[in-house]
This record gives C-alpha cells, structure tokens and sequence, in this order.
C-alpha cells in the first residue's frame, strides 16, 4: 500500500523556478540596455551581434533545449560576475553537468574568437589620434602602445605554489603579458606564467618562441614599459633611478629633465594600467579564479581579454572606459 502511495506523491525537483533559463535570457534582451550591460558587460544590441557571430562561425549551435543566447548568458555571467555553478544552477535552471559542458563549449569557441579580437597593432603611421593625451603622443611619436605585465588570481595544487606565490603575497598568481593601444585595446596577450616570474623574463622568453607570434614594432615604432624592462630598440623604458610613477609627482612637480621625461611617459604609459583596471572590473573572475584546472584558468584570462576587447571595439557606452 506504502509502495503504492509512493508512486503518487509528486517527484522532488531540484529546480522548481517557473523562470527557466531561456525565458530569463529572453526577458535580459527585452529588457533594457542598463540591465544588459550590469549583467552581461554590453548592450542588448552588442550582446546580439556577439551571439550572432558566434552562430554564423559556426562556433556555437544551438542545442534541443539551450539557445546558443543562453550558453553565452551563462558563460558570461560565470567570469562576469565571478558566479558558480551552483547558482548559475538556480538562476537558469539546469544541472550542474549541463553548466559544465555549455561552459567549456563556449570557452573553447572563445579561444578561436580571441585570435580575432587580440590582433597585433597595424603600426599605421597616421594613427587614430582619438585616444588619451593627444599632446603627450606628440612628444612620443614612435609609441604605438604600452606594455606591461599584470597579475591574476590562481588555484595551485599546494605542491607546486611556491612558484605561483608573486611578488611576496600570499596567495598564487599568474603572470600576464598584455599590450594595449592608446585606446584600451589589447593588441597582444600572453597567460600563464609563474607569478614570481619577473616581467622582463617573461618578456624575453615570449619573444624568442616564433609561435607567439610577439608583434615587434617596426624601425621608429616602440612600445612604452616601465623600468623592468630594458630601453632597447622597439621598446622605450623610462630614465632609471630618476622619480617616475604618477604618485612620485604629487607631492612634487617635475623639475629636471629627465624627471619632465619620465612623468610625460608615465602618464602616457599609464594606459596600459588603465586597461587592466577596466578589465579586472568587468571580470572578477580574474581576482578570484574558481578551481579549474590551470589550463582552463589560462583559457579563462583570454577569454576575459578577448570580450573586454569586443566590448571596447564596439563603442558601447561604458562608465568604466570613460573614467
């Protein structure tokens, strides 16, 4: 009789919203611009065409029951809002393993979209001129970007942290080569070193592997860094020993030349910072890696570049470009 009744009881169901994920992605794109852009970085209308043009690659498909709109809505919401599985769970009402295999599906066509949004500088010699500090550029007129390396969050098996231990914190970073333009676009990226890894090190050993494909600067082109790396052709690095970070300057105003030098180059410069600040806030991922393993955490830092790139790319009206 128990056995019975049992069959007639309603089953359990984990997931019991009545919102499922592909009406939540469809009430995001008929929703308004500042809803999309809190939740997915970028407009309705960019958020569209980015789907788009994953689908017409042929990248992304859609699936019996999730739009090629919804894997993307969970992807970015997972490295944009720095989210787990659990509650992309909840939020679009799937299973852990259904989260898992759309996740990895969109961040594998990710590395083919980044190899489209990360393109090395046309070293054009009548440039853009639409950027920051137009008198600056004047001064350096062979710049054609800055360069610098960033670190981000790690998750490192405990016997192999030492290395990943950067610059005297405690936890594990990654160390990152990034080159941006005078527009905040990154033109060239490179994931996955140590973080105790100095940045010229990682600079050489990324130059001197063909496959990378480093974009070097033409004759009279050069690339702005700071002093960690050294003043040699293509590359201009500030007077060493000699103030040069933009605080230095606060408290005091350039006197020597050397000084007017290095403050001009590091506020031209500083670019580069800004791009990585932008980028860290879109993506809190990268301050806070979840768990992968480590090669899908690299391919999680390009995915992040490549999108922050598309969003820029797009002129999308975004407060923390502007700022």
């Amino acid at each position: 009789m128990r056995r019975a009744q049992a069959k007639h009881l309603p089953r359990n169901r984990d997931n019991t919203s009545i919102l499922s994920g592909n009406a939540y992605t469809l009430e995001l794109l008929r929703g308004s611009d500042r809803q999309c852009i809190e939740l997915m970085r970028m407009s309705r209308e960019a958020y569209v065409r980015l789907c788009t043009h994953f689908r017409h690659k042929l990248w992304l498909h859609d699936s019996r029951h999730v739009s090629v709109e919804e894997k993307m809505a969970m992807f970015l919401t997972i490295i944009g809002h720095n989210e787990r599985y659990v509650v992309i769970k909840r939020r679009f009402q799937h299973s852990p393993q259904t989260i898992h295999k759309y996740f990895h599906e969109v961040l594998a066509a990710m590395m083919t979209f980044a190899r489209e949004m990360i393109v090395p500088s046309t070293f054009d010699p009548n440039p853009d001129n639409s950027g920051a500090h137009k008198s600056l550029r004047r001064i350096f007129k062979g710049a054609v970007g800055a360069l610098d390396g960033t670190l981000v969050h790690a998750i490192i098996p405990s016997s192999q942290q030492t290395v990943y231990r950067g610059r005297g914190k405690g936890k594990c970073y990654q160390n990152v080569l990034g080159i941006c333009d005078f527009n905040m676009i990154f033109t060239f990226v490179y994931a996955g070193w140590e973080g105790v890894t100095h940045d010229s090190r990682v600079l050489t050993e990324v130059m001197a592997a063909p496959s990378n494909n480093f974009p070097f600067p033409p004759p009279s082109k050069y690339y702005l860094c700071d002093a960690a790396y050294t003043n040699t052709r293509g590359f201009m690095a500030p007077y060493r020993n000699v103030k040069y970070w933009l605080g230095d300057f606060r408290s005091r105003r350039a006197m020597t030349k050397e000084e007017k030098f290095n403050h001009a180059h590091a506020k031209l410069k500083n670019v580069i910072e800004r791009a990585y600040g932008v980028l860290k806030e879109k993506f809190p991922i990268l301050d806070k890696m979840a768990p992968y393993p480590f090669n899908v955490q690299r391919n999680v830092v390009i995915a992040c570049f490549a999108v922050n790139n598309f969003i820029r790319k797009e002129k999308i009206n975004d407060e923390l470009f502007a700022q």
